[in-house]
């Protein structure tokens, strides 16, 4: 008697082990087809950037270094009060000259940037600035603002093309109901070269350098929604 329930509890600890593999294998999905989705729209530059720099060398740190602070005082004192334009000094350097493994003299430099959504007002700025220094680079970009707007809708657009293809999909299909199994939502942003003249990169031959011309530009956004659907 006591053999036979022993028997009988190891039975069902078998049974239960036994059910608790199955419930843990992997469903197998059939008919689950793979659908792609794309949205695109060329989106305004909305910004402009502008990274500007004083750079003199010579043979005393001092003598040079002071050059550079008086061309920066004199350049944040342009920018002062330009409402619109985000105005930061960046990296001050100091680098030595080397001729035949010996320092001969020393470079120091600092760099000024230029934010604004304005483009004609810091262009105006920028060829005032250019008395003194130099335009190190210039470009465009969308803001975070601009480009979460777009995104959001191009998101539903790309949804909604989604769903389009799986009813493209389903007609050619024996079972007409469908789900989700899985869905990615991707977006990339290509930037186009802005067009800008008068921006090179040394202008310390001119006394004053007229108003860059310039043009923001665009560039192309790109939502893409992928995911696999099974139909059954």
């Amino acid at each position: 008697m006591f053999l036979n329930r022993h028997k009988n509890a190891l039975i069902v600890v078998l049974c239960l082990f036994t059910f608790n593999g199955y419930a843990h294998e992997p469903e197998i999905l059939f008919n689950r087809v793979n659908i792609q989705a794309e949205a695109e729209r060329d989106i305004p530059n909305d910004e402009m950037q502008v990274l500007l720099v004083t750079e003199h060398q010579g043979k005393t740190p001092k003598i040079i270094s002071e050059k550079v602070n008086r061309d920066m005082a004199w350049a944040l004192t342009q920018s002062k009060n330009k409402k619109g334009i985000d105005v930061s000094t960046q990296a001050y350097q100091t680098h030595p000259i080397y001729k035949d493994r010996d320092v001969v003299g020393w470079r120091v430099s600092q760099a000024l940037q230029l934010k604004s959504k304005d483009t004609t007002k810091l262009s105006e700025l920028t060829g005032v600035l250019q008395e003194k220094l130099q335009i190190r680079q210039m470009q465009f970009n969308t803001t975070k603002k601009t480009r979460d707007h777009y995104e959001n809708e191009l998101i539903e657009e790309a949804l909604a093309a989604f769903k389009r293809r799986i009813g493209i999909v389903k007609k050619h299909m024996d079972n007409k109901d469908y789900r989700i199994i899985s869905l990615n939502v991707n977006t990339n942003a290509f930037r186009r070269p802005a067009a800008y003249q008068g921006a090179a990169t040394q202008f310390s031959s001119m006394a004053v350098a007229d108003a860059p011309a310039v043009e923001a530009g665009t560039r192309t956004l790109t939502v893409t929604v992928s995911g696999s659907v099974q139909f059954f």
